[in-house]
C-alpha cells in the first residue's frame, strides 16, 4: 500500500468524500483526487493536518508505519518499579506476620501465668 492508497483508505474509513477532505485541509477536490491517483503528493503541512484529522501518525500516512502501542511494552523502569513494590509488599507481610506471632505468643504467656497463679493459690489444677 502506498501513500495514495493510505489517504484514500483513511478518507473512506472516516466516511468522507474527496470534497469533504479537501475542505477540511484547505485544498481543492482536484488536489485530493491527484493524491489518490498518484499524480501528485501532498506537501508536509497537509500531511500533518491529515494525520490530526484521521488520528494517525505522519509516519503512517507517509510510509505506512503502524505505531507501536505503548501498553504492550513494559519499560525497564516499569519492571524495576514492579519488583520494588513486590519486595516492599513482601517485607510488609513478613513484618505483619512477625507482630501477629509476637501477639499470639504474648497472649499464650499471659494464659500460662494465670494458670500457674491459679494452681499456686488453689493448690491444684481446676477440674
Amino acid at each position: 500500500m502506498n501513500i495514495s492508497d493510505r489517504i484514500q483508505a483513511l478518507r473512506k474509513a472516516k466516511g468522507m468524500s474527496q470534497e469533504q477532505l479537501a475542505d477540511a485541509i484547505g485544498v481543492s477536490r482536484q488536489a485530493v483526487s491527484k493524491w489518490e491517483s498518484e499524480q501528485a503528493t501532498p506537501d508536509l503541512e497537509k500531511v500533518v493536518i491529515m494525520s490530526d484529522l484521521f488520528e494517525v501518525t505522519t509516519d503512517y500516512i507517509l510510509k505506512g508505519i503502524e505505531p507501536v502501542e505503548e501498553k504492550d511494552h513494559k519499560t525497564m523502569a516499569d519492571v524495576i518499579d514492579q519488583k520494588i513494590l513486590t519486595e516492599k509488599n513482601g517485607k510488609r507481610i513478613k513484618t505483619l506476620v512477625k507482630y501477629a506471632l509476637i501477639g499470639v505468643g504474648a497472649l499464650m504467656s499471659i494464659e500460662l501465668i494465670v494458670l500457674l497463679i491459679y494452681v499456686i493459690v488453689n493448690h491444684g489444677f481446676p477440674g
